[in-house]
């Protein structure tokens, strides 16, 4: 698998149950959906045209460079991100695992496929990736990259879990750069 650096950057985040009219207007504009459990839909680009991510009170919300809106869990983004002032937070740059079409299929994307219900769909290239991920069923393009930002394994060296998400190539190529690093 290849390595890839999230770029240091400044965002914008929006903690989802305080007072924002960002989060507002992306509630007015169908972005964000207030569901009756309380529970938040978010449409970011995975979501598009299915069921949104769902996120919950606490959770984050940051856009993308394209404006999409898209959820962090509150645990994920308070350890990941300093705050500066305001909706400003500085995205540390951490080294994480990426996979794409046409890389060898090691045993990652093997323990998705097997644990995690990722699957291709090559008849559907706009979606060709899909995988039940934050309470809902996302899909990907083709040419979207698999960032894994977890792979737990035991002490026998065997994959027990990983977290990953789907991002988008024109955002992947917007936010991280590849590392000579291998895994």
């Amino acid at each position: 698998m290849k390595k890839a650096k999230k770029r240091p950057a400044v965002v914008q985040a929006y903690r989802l149950g305080d007072e924002s009219d960002v989060v507002d207007g992306l509630t007015a504009e169908g972005e964000i959906r207030l569901r009756g459990d309380g529970s938040f839909e978010v449409f970011s680009q995975e979501a598009k045209g299915h069921s949104g991510e769902i996120a919950h009170t606490g959770d984050y919300i940051k856009l993308d460079s394209s404006g999409t809106p898209y959820p962090n869990s509150a645990e994920f983004f308070e350890e990941n991100h300093r705050h500066i002032a305001r909706e400003f937070y500085e995205q540390k740059s951490n080294t994480v695992s990426v996979w794409m079409y046409g890389d060898p299929m090691g045993p990652e994307i093997q323990y998705l496929v097997e644990h995690k219900h990722l699957t291709f769909h090559e008849d559907e290239p706009d979606r060709y990736f899909q995988a039940p991920l934050w309470d809902t069923e996302l899909s990907a393009a083709k040419d979207a990259v698999i960032v894994f930002y977890r792979i737990d394994r035991d002490e026998n060296g065997k994959i027990c879990d990983v977290e990953f998400n789907f991002v988008a190539e024109d955002e992947f190529k917007k936010t991280y750069e590849l590392t000579e690093q291998d895994s």
